[in-house]
């Protein structure tokens, strides 16, 4: 099996892991306020890595510095994610992040001097439309469609573009660090960082761990195995296997599983349309995976 097919795989289940994270985050802020979910989503999954990360002994130098500093690009995007999807809903917020492959391709054009074929951008903006086809169906439906909020939805865009800029710097790593030890880095460091704000929100709110019900519970299990380690962990191993735009194509496969974990957790309606939309996505990253520059 290439490197490509491989790549392509693990977007497919990146995106499958990952299109539940938007609503059952939402149903976790319900209890929690933003920064305390993310601390103590960030706290445990740092247990789990830590024996991992004792085992492959991570030298700690100028590199690992430098990794620690652009990984705050990601940990900023997690604090405006976790504000902004309070503020708007769950489809609209992975609508918004489907702008990840372009802004990556823009940046690794700047950043990386990657050239991109017309060919190419092509592609891409393919699997864009199939991404607006889906998240628009209800409209086209007559369904009702949340649109969100604004302030929210540009919380969430703003961290899209911090996110895809992460994206493009942590290739720049690959050499030095394996996918796992790029993940950890930016996980404990998201650990430390939402542990000063979460005492900040404690100030203002002391009484929520006491409320806390199993579903919340619940949420923070799956957003910190799966959410976190597994999605941060299989993004960084398609970058490794291909390169920041094609790993960021998972991005068009997420309003897709988003609206199937939609309709299981919050019971949303799913509409027929859905595949067509499915299908665009699918061509468009078969075919930038696969394309030759030119």
């Amino acid at each position: 099996m290439s490197d490509k097919t491989k790549a392509v795989l693990i977007i497919v289940l990146a995106a499958m892991i990952g299109g539940a994270v938007s609503p059952v985050v939402k149903i976790g802020l319900r209890e929690i306020p933003p920064f305390s979910f993310s601390f103590i989503r960030f706290f445990l999954a740092s247990l789990f890595l830590f024996p991992l990360i004792l085992k492959s002994k991570i030298k700690f130098d100028r590199n690992i510095f430098s990794l620690i500093f652009v990984s705050l690009l990601s940990t900023a995007n997690i604090a405006l994610f976790a504000f902004g999807i309070k503020l708007t809903s769950a489809s609209v917020a992975q609508f918004l992040y489907a702008g990840t492959p372009i802004m990556a391709g823009i940046f690794s054009y700047v950043i990386l001097k990657q050239r991109l074929s017309l060919k190419k951008w092509l592609f891409i903006t393919l699997g864009l439309i199939g991404v607006c086809f889906v998240i628009f169906l209800p409209l086209i439906e007559k369904n009702s469609f949340p649109a969100g909020n604004v302030t929210g939805n540009i919380l969430i865009t703003i961290g899209m573009i911090l996110w895809s800029l992460y994206f493009v710097y942590s290739k720049q790593y690959q050499r030095r660090f394996s996918p796992l030890a790029i993940s950890s880095v930016f996980i404990f460091t998201s650990t430390v960082i939402f542990f000063f704000f979460s005492l900040i929100e404690l100030k203002t709110d002391t009484a929520w761990f006491y409320q806390l019900s199993s579903i919340s519970l619940y949420a923070l299990l799956y957003v910190s195995l799966f959410g976190t380690i597994g999605s941060y962990f299989l993004a960084q191993s398609a970058i490794k296997l291909s390169d920041p735009i094609i790993a960021s194509l998972s991005y068009y496969f997420l309003p897709i599983f988003t609206y199937f974990s939609s309709f299981i957790l919050l019971e949303e309606k799913l509409t027929p349309g859905l595949i067509v939309g499915t299908v665009l996505v699918f061509i468009s990253v078969t075919l930038t995976t696969y394309s030759q520059q030119n």
